[in-house]
């Protein structure tokens, strides 16, 4: 897919002009002679011919290619992207620019805001502008005026050789996130004389092959295991297409869980009397787990809030579970964590008809999460720990990153997140989401 900006972007003998390093006469007879080369099968650069010929430096040609690079870079937006692609009209485009004279938010947000397209469209919009800027950047540093980094080939070569042999994706965007990876691990070698890059390959390739197969290595396994490393270009690009399959797209139910407590059995006749049982007020998707008619009262330090409903059956440790804007009501810093590792979080007291409680630790904000049968984990591609993305159906469609697998035959596929994730999504108490990126543990 070729996507042009609208406004153009001017060529690099404007820039020298400009500058005065050259006249307009003399880009003419530059022309002329690259397309002379050109009909015997010669490529050449309008800035090297100009170097050879002695008519400008080559500070001035780098300077002149950082210049268009950077002024392709700020003509450049997912707004332009969208228009480009006849995704949004002019008219919309100057809508969404007015509003963000307006409102200083950001373009995305605004045509976001307006609806002029669906999300899908607008990431893989944003995702086409990261890599036109990209594309800017690089041309600088594949000036022949340029140094270049020798270990752009050893390390660029050990990826492509890494990821055939442990069957990892091979997109283009894991490709790039491995070999950034890696590259930022190893040392820079620079060479200045174009004409040798091959005899400093040989040799550094002796030099440092084996420590880039380590680092290669070791970023490798970091994109596997890590969801903010995943292909997020050709899931957006499959999903947008239509082709969830091709995407690996399982469906999942996504519901909403509100604060809530789990209690101990001692904890439970402390707070409503010896002999208190949980009674049900109703059934859970999780089998044997049910809401209870039972409330609690929960006491910050700044704060309370009443009415919080007890989850059954009663457990070995006594849990709160509250959203980020719950922590600001009761002025407490809950963490993230996963229910059940309770270490190091900070307590409350629970307040009962019968009595009150004081834990020393148990708060938590309950990290995402997907309950799986071993049979779903199989057919989805996961396993106990596993993390992957997914796409929660909202009216604000989201992408939400890092959600942790639980594994058990005694659960079933449902996945939770909290209150602020459901209202920062659009989504309602129940819905669907889309499983995108499973990525093992290791």
């Amino acid at each position: 897919m070729s996507v042009k900006n609208a406004e153009s972007v001017r060529r690099l003998g404007e820039y020298l002009v400009e500058a005065d390093a050259l006249r307009t006469e003399q880009i003419g007879m530059l022309l002329d002679e690259q397309r002379e080369n050109a009909t015997v099968g010669v490529q050449s650069r309008l800035g090297e011919i100009a170097v050879r010929k002695g008519w400008v430096d080559a500070d001035q040609v780098t300077r002149a290619l950082q210049n268009q690079a950077l002024e392709e870079i700020d003509q450049t937006d997912a707004g332009q992207v969208l228009r480009a692609l006849g995704w949004i009209s002019d008219a919309q485009l100057a809508e969404a620019r007015r509003r963000c004279a307006r409102s200083a938010e950001p373009l995305e947000e605004a045509i976001a805001e307006l609806r002029l397209c669906t999300p899908e469209k607008l990431r893989v919009a944003g995702i086409l502008a990261t890599i036109r800027s990209a594309s800017a950047m690089r041309r600088i540093s594949g000036s022949s005026f340029s140094p270049y980094n020798i270990m752009e080939l050893i390390v660029g070569e050990e990826t492509s050789a890494a990821i055939r042999k442990d069957a990892l994706c091979s997109c283009s965007q894991c490709w790039s996130n491995v070999f950034a990876l890696a590259l930022n691990a190893m040392p820079a070698r620079y060479v200045s004389d174009h004409g040798r890059i091959l005899d400093f390959y040989r040799r550094f390739r002796d030099e440092y092959g084996s420590l880039a197969r380590e680092r290669v290595k070791a970023s490798l396994l970091q994109v596997r295991s890590n969801p903010k490393a995943s292909c997020w270009s050709r899931f957006s690009a499959e999903i947008l297409s239509g082709r969830e399959g091709d995407a690996q797209v399982h469906e999942v139910v996504v519901r909403v869980s509100a604060r809530h407590v789990h209690v101990t059995a001692e904890a439970l006749a402390r707070l409503f009397g010896p002999g208190a049982a949980l009674t049900i007020l109703k059934d859970l998707h999780q089998p044997g787990q049910f809401a209870a008619n039972e409330t609690v009262t929960l006491v910050g330090p700044h704060g309370v809030i009443e009415k919080v409903r007890i989850l059954g059956p009663v457990r070995t440790q006594t849990q709160v579970e509250i959203s980020g804007t719950d922590q600001f009501a009761l002025g407490i810093q809950a963490p993230v964590r996963e229910s059940g590792k309770l270490d190091g979080t900070p307590g409350i007291t629970l307040r009962g008809p019968a009595g009150e409680l004081a834990i020393p630790q148990g708060v938590i904000r309950a990290l995402r999460h997907i309950h799986v049968t071993p049979e779903d984990a199989d057919r989805i591609g996961v396993r106990n720990g596993s993390h992957v993305s997914v796409r929660l159906m909202g009216d604000r469609a989201t992408i939400v990153e890092g959600v942790v697998v639980r594994s058990s035959p005694s659960f079933a596929l449902e996945m939770h997140i909290d209150t602020d994730e459901g209202n920062a999504a659009g989504v309602p108490a129940e819905s669907t989401g889309q499983i995108l990126t499973p990525m093992m543990a290791v």
